[in-house]
């Protein structure tokens, strides 16, 4: 509109410079501008492919169920115990109780072999023993067993050394002592057999 204006001044100077005009009125006008070329649409490259979104079936709220209520049922009444029989007590059982027996000292036992048949032997036996001068002089001592076997009159059938006392002449008399003492004292109805043996000891011991 500026440029309309100035180029209006410019003519009006040269017509009257010219040749006299009449006054020539402006009048003011806009000029619109050129309208610009329209726009063309841009290509826009494709995206990808939406899908529709299907919506998803609405889940029905579960309601909150109160616990179910578990039943206890009443114990069952125990049957009623029968009263046991009453039965009159025993009577005590007296209870008796055995002596003590007590060893008997040495006199005593003693005098209670010599009256058992072993105690006879021994003592048939000890009244023909001698202690041989060897070993009397040389102060030996010792207890050698002998074996021997009578019959039921107390006749000596055998006689031998069971065990040594380590010396000779010790053992040589013991063993002859049985035939010496014959007839030996009969055993009694209680010892069964023909024929009894019996292992003894003999004692050598020098008094002091």
């Amino acid at each position: 509109m500026v440029y309309v204006v100035l180029l209006g001044l410019f003519f009006a100077q040269w017509h009257a410079r010219t040749r006299p005009v009449p006054p020539v009125s402006l009048s003011a006008f806009n000029v619109a501008p050129p309208a610009s070329p329209p726009e063309q649409p841009r290509e826009v490259p494709p995206g990808p492919e939406q899908v529709e979104a299907k919506e998803k079936p609405a889940i029905d709220a579960v309601p909150d169920l109160p616990p179910p209520e578990i039943q206890i049922p009443a114990p069952r009444p125990l049957p009623a115990e029968k009263p046991a029989d009453v039965s009159d007590p025993a009577p005590p059982v007296e209870r008796t109780t055995a002596p003590e027996v007590r060893p008997a000292p040495p006199a005593q036992q003693a005098s209670n072999d010599k009256a058992t048949w072993e105690g006879l032997i021994l003592a048939a036996l000890n009244k023909v023993k001698r202690y041989p001068r060897e070993a009397q002089f040389r102060r030996q001592q010792g207890v050698p067993y002998i074996r021997f076997a009578i019959d039921r009159n107390g006749k000596v059938l055998s006689s031998a050394l069971e065990r040594s006392s380590g010396m000779r002449s010790l053992d040589e008399e013991a063993v002859s002592l049985p035939k010496r003492a014959q007839p030996l004292p009969k055993p009694p109805e209680e010892r069964k057999g023909a024929t009894i043996e019996l292992v003894v000891p003999v004692e050598f011991f020098l008094a002091r």
